[in-house]
């Protein structure tokens, strides 16, 4: 059985753009090359071609209802946190998914910040199995040109700015940390 990746996603943005995101009604995903190219370089198993259907979205009233669903849900430790001085938004989950098809919603939503966030080479997601020791990434997504591109060829960690990655991985150490104080021992 596969193990929970994490879901990390670091943008700059404004706190005005921020809040309209976050009011604003989720977004379809329109299947389009930048999907097919992803999903045709995902290896998976009893694969099965993207089609309109399976490019699922989430049917919250409000993108901002999206991030308290997850917020709610106590096992996927997910966190959104906004830094007004550096004007950066951090969110993701510690315990995300190991399957592409309930991937979908989230990079939908992901991708939809496209057209708030503000220019940075910085901004991106990962969704990669942090906890496991492995260096697979299931998903990149980078922004340019005012657009976010699921990157179909970072496949492992090496494939990504080693900045980013150690940035990503200082971050979710660091919410782990504080996670795991809230959290019962046997």
């Amino acid at each position: 059985m596969s193990e929970l990746s994490s879901l990390y996603c670091k943008v700059k943005i404004t706190k005005t753009q921020l809040e309209k995101f976050l009011s604003s009604a989720p977004e379809k995903a329109k299947l389009n090359d930048n999907w097919l190219n992803w999903w045709d370089s995902r290896k998976m198993y009893s694969k099965m071609s993207l089609t309109n259907e399976l490019l699922h979205f989430y049917n919250d009233a409000t993108n901002e209802e999206i991030l308290n669903g997850w917020i709610n849900y106590q096992q996927a430790m997910a966190f959104s946190d906004y830094n007004e001085t550096s004007e950066e938004w951090h969110w993701g989950m510690m315990f995300f998914s190991e399957n592409y098809l309930e991937m979908i919603p989230m990079f939908a939503f992901i991708i939809s910040l496209e057209k708030y966030v503000s220019k940075s080479p910085e901004n991106g997601a990962i969704v990669f199995p942090f906890f496991w020791g492995d260096d697979d990434v299931s998903a990149f997504i980078y922004f340019e040109n005012g657009n976010a591109i699921l990157s179909p060829k970072v496949h492992t960690l090496k494939n990504v700015d080693s900045k980013f990655v150690e940035q990503t991985k200082e971050f979710l150490n660091q919410k782990w940390e504080e996670f795991s104080k809230d959290m019962e021992m046997d």
